[in-house]
């Protein structure tokens, strides 16, 4: 089967990618760290109240269910710290949102409920973390005189 018989079906397709890198660069414009850093911590009070209300109360705490929900509070909880300092120092320093900032939310939002909630993508989510830490520190070094 060539692409010739997808007809305008495969030059979309063949766009995706385009696309998806054109989004995320206007997304990252548009973004600046500040409102990243409330996005971290929004996304950290959530996670907070799905443990409180969602597994503490429902009497969830003992079960499997409970157990992974509190592996990915705590693991959300030991980067929010430093994503948001580091976002929180960019803004107060008013430096243009670098790409870092995204990822870092992307990744804490992507681990945090792809891993309380099952799905097999939390890996990736783990993994851009890794990637946006660096970017944010790389940031910071530029602003020091």
């Amino acid at each position: 089967v060539g692409a010739s018989e997808f007809g305008p079906l495969a030059l979309r397709h063949s766009r995706i990618p385009y696309l998806l890198c054109f989004a995320f660069q206007k997304m990252a414009s548009a973004l600046r760290p500040g409102v990243l850093a409330c996005g971290i911590l929004a996304n950290t009070y959530v996670a907070k109240l799905y443990m409180s209300f969602g597994i503490r109360i429902s009497g969830k705490i003992g079960t499997d269910e409970g157990a992974n929900a509190s592996k990915a509070q705590l693991n959300e909880a030991e980067y929010s710290g430093p994503f948001l300092a580091a976002l929180l120092y960019l803004s107060a320093k008013g430096v243009e949102c670098s790409y870092g900032g995204v990822i870092a939310l992307l990744g804490q939002v992507v681990y945090t409920w792809s891993r309380i909630f099952g799905l097999p993508i939390f890996p990736i989510g783990a993994l851009t973390r890794y990637i946006a830490l660096p970017m944010l520190i790389t940031s910071i070094y530029k602003t020091l005189d």
